[in-house]
């Protein structure tokens, strides 16, 4: 069957690195993975993980209010009440901004959820959906859209995935794992989608065999591919193809085919060594970012 088959990552903006890890490790309850730099040894990234999924904690950050619409909002869905009331528990002591918990109604793809803004502005709530997906895993995604009707067809047609409900005016649809996505229809997209943030997206997997249908699919729906820079540095393994690319409301996706080998985590100075050597070869270096030069304030 045609489609995405798994929310993989997802990846959003932080001003305060160790701040964002201590929180979304020892209150959120994620598991540290790796710090990633960039080439002068200064910190890039952090991933932390839900279960198998992989959440970026990125830097430089991004300064915007949160968004009225409460997307883009990031979920993490946990297994057990008791677990989700307790991880709730210690989300309220911690200081961010906190909504209610929720239950949702029989007709609803989740069960409960308790959403939450973080120190860095970015929306995110934990959840039990109806379907397990273990102890803990990324549940789903919520972005808004400025044309609800383009971006369902978008994700019907484009991505292949299965309309499955609604809550609050937000429309949701299923992967083949029962993880999900959202759009919300907002008069104007807010500066937390229009800004984004470096190297913020969310990365679906999907079979070989679909990967070039949706190459012709996402510019069909009103996608717009932006290439795939790994490959370019030479990071991908043999027989893995991906491209980032964004929705029709300019939200940043990545779609995956995996290889049968895995170099998405080798050491940080490999990965520069390769990246350095490949922009050589296309007449370019490491831009300002890559080498670490920090931003204007």
């Amino acid at each position: 069957m045609f489609g995405a088959e798994t929310l993989d990552h997802v990846a959003f903006p932080v001003r305060d690195l160790a701040r964002a890890e201590k929180f979304y490790i020892e209150t959120v309850g994620l598991a540290f993975l790796t710090q990633r730099t960039n080439a002068d040894g200064s910190p890039r990234h952090t991933y932390v993980k839900a279960g198998e999924n992989i959440i970026g904690l990125n830097l430089p950050g991004i300064q915007t209010e949160p968004s009225p619409s409460r997307a883009p909002r990031y979920a993490v869905a946990l297994h057990s009440r008791e677990n989700f009331q307790a991880t709730a528990d210690r989300i309220k002591r911690s200081g961010v901004a906190c909504d209610n918990i929720r239950e949702h109604g029989a007709d609803a793809p989740i069960l409960l959820s308790f959403p939450f803004i973080d120190f860095d502005n970015n929306h995110f709530e934990i959840c039990m959906t109806r379907e397990s997906l273990g102890e803990i895993a990324l549940s789903h995604v919520v972005f808004e859209t400025r044309d609800l009707e383009k971006a369902k067809t978008f994700y019907d047609q484009a991505l292949g995935l299965k309309s499955v409900g609604e809550i609050d005016d937000e429309h949701y649809f299923e992967f083949a794992n029962h993880q999900l996505l959202a759009v919300k229809q907002v008069a104007a997209l807010s500066d937390r989608t229009k800004r984004h943030g470096r190297a913020v997206h969310v990365a679906f997997n999907v079979r070989q065999e679909d990967f070039d249908r949706m190459l012709e699919l996402i510019p069909a729906c009103g996608g717009a591919s932006q290439g795939d820079f790994r490959a370019e540095d030479g990071l991908r393994a043999p027989g893995e193809r991906s491209i980032y690319f964004s929705d029709p409301d300019s939200n940043k996706l990545q779609i995956t085919a995996l290889g049968k080998e895995n170099w998405s985590l080798i050491s940080n100075e490999e990965k520069w060594k390769r990246a350095a050597e490949n922009r050589e070869k296309l007449g370019r270096g490491l831009s300002r970012f890559d080498r670490g030069v920090k931003p204007n304030p």
